[in-house]
């Protein structure tokens, strides 16, 4: 994917960054994925430029042509250790139909929509 394309995915996602609760990226690097906060539209500039990532992960990704795919799980498990015992994990969702068709404005995007993750490739 371009990274016209890339810089249209992020503005959208940060357009609706109530939507958005947990976004993973996948560089070519290596096999690790990396949480990226989507910023509000308003601070869109201070995370992203239109060839990449300002702020990046320890590790991830800086431009757009390094991403080999970012990834929405419907569900994630928190630990909650406190002090010595383990509370309850916590389990998060988001709707990744909803990211899906928010993300489909902007036209031909590979994507793989399962029941557990929504996942839009920049290489496949």
């Amino acid at each position: 994917m371009n990274n016209s394309k890339w810089a249209k995915l992020f503005r959208v996602l940060s357009q609706h960054d109530d939507v958005v609760k947990k976004c993973l990226i996948k560089d070519v690097w290596d096999n690790v994925l990396r949480e990226l906060k989507i910023p509000p539209v308003d601070e869109y500039q201070m995370v992203f430029n239109e060839k990449g990532i300002n702020d990046t992960m320890t590790g991830g990704p800086s431009s757009f042509k390094e991403i080999e795919w970012v990834e929405f799980p419907s569900e994630w498990t928190v630990n909650r250790p406190m002090g010595q015992q383990m509370l309850e994990p916590f389990t998060y969702y988001q709707d990744i139909l909803e990211i899906s068709n928010k993300v489909a404005v902007i036209g031909e995007l590979e994507i793989e929509l399962t029941s557990e993750k929504l996942i839009v490739y920049g290489y496949k």
